[in-house]
């Protein structure tokens, strides 16, 4: 409401000081004589607000901090931050002037800028009081300041206390996963499985970035940051036996040992967590054993579907990857079909004009094909099981009796074009099919040849 003064005569004021005026709407004054200030006038800044009694003036963290990385590329651990799950007590700890004789007068509210959304978000909370509690269980914080506070009155001028929120897999650095996830959307190629079974997992996000690279990075991000990465009704997280994944740190020895750059673990290894056959057979990122190592075998049927649910193909087909079908190809009546037949060459031969195409083909095969060994064994769809991007470049040459066939492959980390990997050393000689594009010979493709997945 305005205050209006109306006088007749003349208004003297004399002060010393500093004379403030508060009105909610306005002060009018109106005088038919002369209204003199003895005082010096001076204006700096907005007009003053009006004090306010009960108002909080700072709040505090009563929980204990967690460590995790400074996300700086120096390797730093001793980060302080709250992490995803965890319940934080906070309370009021000065107010600026009055103590409030309800302390259910003081409200609380969480704000952080969402990067998925890319917006601010502003969450009240329902407890009251001068101290609570508040689990921290939205994924969308992590990686995020978020900023805790705490008013009676005006949420914008009263306490706010600013509180880092790890990412979910707070160990690793997140400049470091942000270049790798950087230089995978140039070069796919450079997705490396390392000392892993994930070849299946490989596959399926090098045919991703080709496809659309925007949404691989959108996704590696969002994994790291979160934890989790949402596709249409696809939620992509570890098995729930696996959250412990979450928790790795890059110098523990089991993560060591699988010799994989960090964003191609937290991807494809959590992909696969996502996929465990059942929760008494959970792949939880590592494979010290042999039984790990067939938890993260990449089932013909799981990647054919994975094609359109992950990567976001809008067709799949499977040829010739049937159980039955693979298990006769590794045996002794595989040996003998090849031997007085060519239906596996006539197959490359169908797979590179649907390359041709323009269809994308992960091959399956047995590891021997890459180091040109003709050997058919009664083995397993588990071991030695391979899968390859095909990648064009179709040739066959006769040099006497022998033939020869060649072709390009993604795999393994190498460039299909030089075979250099990221660090610039390009295959072993003993990998025939990819050291400096040799040809392998005709018996040792039809020996370790199995089916292919198509997709567009």
């Amino acid at each position: 409401m305005s205050e209006n003064i109306r006088v007749g005569g003349n208004v003297n004021i004399k002060v010393g000081g500093t004379t403030r005026w508060y009105a909610k709407e306005g002060v009018e004054i109106n005088s038919n004589g002369f209204i003199d200030y003895f005082a010096p006038k001076y204006t700096y800044g907005d007009p003053l607000d009006s004090p306010v009694k009960e108002s909080v003036k700072e709040i505090e963290l009563i929980t204990t901090l967690d460590f995790g990385s400074k996300n700086d590329t120096k390797g730093g651990t001793n980060n302080l931050g709250m992490l995803f799950g965890k319940t934080y007590e906070f309370k009021v700890k000065a107010y600026h002037k009055d103590v409030p004789k309800n302390k259910t007068d003081i409200k609380w509210m969480l704000k952080y800028h969402s990067l998925s959304l890319n917006k601010w978000i502003e969450i009240p909370l329902a407890a009251k009081g001068d101290h609570i509690k508040v689990e921290m269980n939205e994924e969308d914080m992590c990686g995020r300041f978020v900023f805790v506070r705490a008013y009676i009155k005006d949420p914008m001028k009263e306490a706010e206390l600013p509180v880092w929120k790890h990412n979910r897999f707070r160990w690793f650095d997140r400049m470091e996963i942000h270049e790798q996830i950087k230089n995978r959307v140039k070069d796919p190629w450079k997705i490396d499985q390392g000392g892993s079974s994930l070849c299946g997992m490989a596959a399926l996000y090098y045919a991703m970035i080709k496809r659309d690279p925007k949404a691989y990075e959108k996704l590696a991000k969002e994994l790291f940051r979160t934890g989790q990465y949402t596709i249409g009704n696809y939620i992509l997280k570890p098995h729930e036996k696996a959250l412990s994944m979450y928790e790795t740190k890059p110098t523990d020895a089991n993560y060591v040992s699988m010799k994989m750059k960090a964003i191609d673990w937290i991807v494809l290894a959590t992909t696969r967590s996502k996929e465990s056959l059942n929760s008494q057979f959970v792949y939880n990122g590592f494979e010290n054993s042999q039984v790990d190592m067939v938890k993260a075998v990449n089932w013909p049927n799981m990647l054919t579907r994975m094609c359109k649910e992950v990567a976001g193909f809008t067709n799949a087909e499977s040829h010739d990857l049937g159980l039955l079908q693979i298990a006769n190809k590794k045996g002794l009546s595989g040996k003998l079909n090849d031997a007085i037949g060519d239906m596996d060459i006539l197959n490359l031969k169908i797979i590179d004009r649907k390359y041709k195409e323009g269809k994308t083909i992960l091959m399956m095969i047995d590891a021997n094909m890459i180091y040109n060994i003709p050997e058919y064994r009664n083995l397993s769809i588990t071991e030695n099981s391979h899968w390859v991007v095909y990648e064009g470049e179709l040739s066959f040459i006769d040099v006497g009796n022998s033939k020869f066939v060649g072709f390009s492959i993604y795999t393994w980390g190498f460039n299909p074009i030089n075979q250099r990997n990221e660090l610039g050393y390009e295959a072993d000689i003993s990998q025939s099919l990819i050291y400096r594009k040799e040809r392998i010979n005709l018996q040792s493709f039809k020996a370790n040849y199995y089916g292919y997945i198509e997709i567009s």
